[in-house]
């Protein structure tokens, strides 16, 4: 029983927002209007029944219980308060007939039921004290309010259920105002870290592809000098500076990209294809989006770097073109005559699976076991290209 009660009085707004610059039931205001109620009820008493010792005894419990209700909540747990409130409704409804100031406390009492608990409790409450005020009225001395007047003194109850549900509405909107910005944070971060990780990608690209290209060269022009051929060492030196200069070419189109979004996709592949390198760019590739674009360029740039690294010398061949809605990049290496010093980092793989997946494509990357390139190694994905009005509108044309 006192469980499902408990249960019942939980759901009470305690809260401290009031949100208005004059809040009558507000717990800094409350002494004072208590006071100011209290003081005058005294010096105006009647003889409730003829009785002026009952008049000042109830309102002397009524007074006591008037500062009692005014407890913090932290400190008095929830059935104790309830307590409080009714045996405050009981002597606010009985000290009703001893007329004067003392009428004020069932006002009182019921706007503080309306305040501090759920309605279905604070209705039950008023109706107790109206019930005791009709009662204790017929007692009255002299002067006695008439029934109807006795029982508008249960309307002072709705005052105190709008302060308790606009509380509720300020305590919300903070609560809302508090997880808005959190969310918005945590959106923040989460974008700055996919930034971030978009960045590493391109400056891994970018340096992977033109530090290998010099890379194999020096080795090779290291081996030319060692073999006694200094003149083919130095223009193999020469084919290495001028990769060098075409990898800070990259890097500038990579940045300009970055900060643009914008990217030709046919120019950009054909620049990265070296002599011996085979590229198919199908007519109707057309304008994938500028992410897709950029994502596809890191795709090939790293699948060329594998297979120069790991296939030097091999026949590659980079496949580009539209299948539906999606491009899809088919980058395939023979084997080759001699794999380059020195090991990948392993990270160029794991970057081309994870910008597929960004784009909410498929990737295959696997060894070849049949055909021409039986051996050797292939990068297949599938991306989902953006659909630009021009091409939707051809295609229109088209079926017609």
């Amino acid at each position: 029983m006192l469980n499902r009660l408990r249960q019942e009085l939980e759901p009470s707004d305690d809260g401290r927002i009031t949100g208005a610059w004059l809040d009558l039931f507000d717990e800094r205001a409350q002494p004072f209007v208590t006071t100011a109620l209290i003081v005058p009820s005294f010096l105006t008493l009647h003889p409730l029944g003829g009785r002026a010792w009952l008049s000042y005894t109830l309102m002397a419990a009524s007074a006591i219980l008037a500062y009692a209700r005014l407890l913090p909540s932290a400190k008095v747990p929830v059935l104790p308060r309830f307590a409080i409130s009714v045996a405050f409704c009981v002597c606010a409804g009985l000290v009703f007939g001893a007329a004067g100031w003392a009428v004020s406390m069932a006002f009182l009492a019921c706007g503080h039921a309306g305040v501090i608990w759920p309605p279905k409790v604070a209705v039950g409450l008023t109706c107790l004290t109206v019930a005791l005020a009709l009662a204790s009225n017929g007692l009255a001395a002299e002067n006695p309010w008439v029934w109807f007047a006795v029982l508008a003194v249960g309307l002072s109850v709705f005052p105190g259920l709008a302060t308790q549900n606009r509380r509720r509405t300020l305590r919300l909107s903070a609560l809302l105002v508090e997880q808005t910005t959190l969310t918005a944070e945590s959106d923040a971060l989460a974008s700055a870290l996919a930034e971030r990780t978009r960045i590493a990608r391109e400056i891994h690209d970018v340096l992977a592809h033109s530090l290998s290209g010099v890379s194999l060269q020096l080795d090779l022009a290291d081996a030319q000098l060692e073999a006694g051929r200094p003149d083919e060492g130095r223009a193999t030196v020469r084919t290495a500076r001028g990769l060098v200069v075409e990898g800070l070419d990259e890097a500038r189109h990579a940045v300009r990209a970055l900060r643009e979004g914008t990217i030709d996709l046919g120019v950009t592949l054909r620049r990265m294809v070296q002599p011996g390198e085979e590229l198919d760019f199908g007519a109707n590739v057309g304008d994938p989006g500028s992410a897709a674009g950029q994502e596809i360029v890191r795709i090939v740039q790293e699948a060329l770097t594998n297979a120069r690294r790991h296939a030097h010398g091999a026949a590659v061949r980079v496949t580009v073109r539209r299948v539906d809605s999606d491009i899809v990049v088919d980058v395939v290496n023979a084997r080759g005559r001699e794999a380059a010093a020195g090991a990948g980092s392993g990270m160029g793989l794991v970057g081309i699976r994870e910008r597929v997946e960004l784009l909410g494509g498929s990737c295959s990357i696997g060894p070849v076991t049949d055909g021409e390139y039986a051996g050797g190694w292939r990068v297949l994905a599938r991306v989902p290209a953006a659909r630009s009005d021009a091409q939707d509108s051809g295609e229109n044309t088209d079926a017609e």
